[in-house]
């Protein structure tokens, strides 16, 4: 179907065109010939009226010949003059017909006033037929610009799920084999660990299927993992939780906190005799919220090995999520390993007025 008719506003002002034309006739007719008002008007603006209508039919003709695909310029411009010629021969035989039906006192069809319409017929169509191709230009770039932006999201979605699977089985791996090593010296820590690991996977598993979070949750499944991991350190781990109020209501991507505490104990507490102090801080500063965690480390003792997954998993779907507004900096300061993050402040509420 064309698409003006499906579209009111666009149909009425297109007829509007043609009716200022078949007024523009109706006036010729009126000056030239001397014909009366009404029966100019009557004859000319229907008949005007008339071939807006057919002239829609050059849709069909420039999407059965696109520019593009269609084999040669010459079959586009011989189908479309083909078509021209017929419905401009076939208006002009309904204008013969029409207007000396209206009582006027004189005709304008003699050979060259035929000749005359004809042409007009044929140039008005090709117009249309002009109008349509570049309609439908817009309309295939329109189409393709959607089509680029639907990838680009399906392929941001699919990164932050590849992003997200790394860090379940990442962290998964770490705490079977803490609890592996307790279950031959401390059984019922052991046990005690593996009841909050269930817990943790579980509010994980439901946070981890939603595309963000309040960072007020996404702190309380942080505390649930230091609570695991106190277990294992005992009275070795201490923590630290400072998160402003407006703060918490800033939503993040899920589980972006937990490779950053879990890597503040394995390669801070873990490497310390007396154990060490793990600090989480998040404040809002402007229209930006830092996340801050800071844990003390020994510079003197050889660096755990590691694969750098969580540190890179975190500065990845934080560039996933917000973008270059988003920053990460992992510094060394004296006796103290420091990480922030930054980003917009983007609210459940806000979402919400946006959308």
């Amino acid at each position: 179907m064309h698409p003006l008719l499906g579209r009111g506003a666009g149909l009425s002002v297109y007829l509007g065109l043609w009716l200022v034309l078949g007024a523009g006739a109706a006036t010729t007719l009126v000056l030239r010939l001397g014909w009366p008002w009404g029966a100019a008007l009557s004859g000319a603006v229907p008949l005007a009226l008339v071939y807006g209508v057919v002239c829609l039919a050059a849709w069909y003709v420039c999407r059965a010949f696109p520019l593009e695909g269609a084999g040669s310029l010459a079959r586009v411009l011989l189908a479309q003059g083909s078509a021209a010629l017929l419905t401009s021969a076939l208006w002009v035989a309904v204008a013969q017909w029409w207007m000396p039906a209206h009582g006027a006192s004189s005709s304008p069809w003699t050979r060259d006033g035929t000749l005359l319409l004809t042409g007009v017929g044929v140039l008005l169509f090709l117009l249309s037929a002009a109008m349509h191709y570049v309609f439908l230009a817009l309309q295939a770039q329109a189409a393709a610009r959607r089509q680029a932006l639907e990838s680009a999201v399906l392929a941001r979605e699919a990164e932050l799920r590849a992003l997200r699977a790394q860090v379940n089985p990442h962290f998964l791996f770490n705490s079977l084999h803490s609890i592996g090593a307790l279950a031959g010296t401390r059984p019922a820590s052991a046990r005690e660990m593996a009841i909050a690991l269930g817990e943790f996977l579980r509010q994980s598993l439901r946070l981890g299927s939603q595309s963000s979070v309040p960072l007020r949750q996404e702190v309380d499944l942080t505390r649930q993992y230091l609570d695991i991991e106190q277990v294992r350190f005992g009275d070795r781990l201490q923590v630290s939780v400072e998160v402003e109020p407006a703060a918490g209501e800033v939503l993040v991507p899920p589980l972006l906190l937990q490779p950053l505490v879990e890597n503040a104990i394995k390669h801070g507490v873990a490497g310390l005799l007396d154990g060490g102090l793990v600090h989480l801080q998040a404040r809002r500063e402007g229209n930006t919220c830092v996340v801050t965690v800071r844990n003390r480390f020994d510079r003197e003792s050889a660096p755990r090995a590691g694969t750098g997954t969580g540190l890179r998993n975190v500065r990845d779907r934080l560039a996933t999520h917000f973008g270059a507004s988003a920053t990460f900096e992992a510094r060394a300061e004296e006796e103290d390993y420091i990480v922030t993050l930054t980003f917009p402040q983007t609210t459940a509420r806000s979402e919400g007025l946006s959308s």
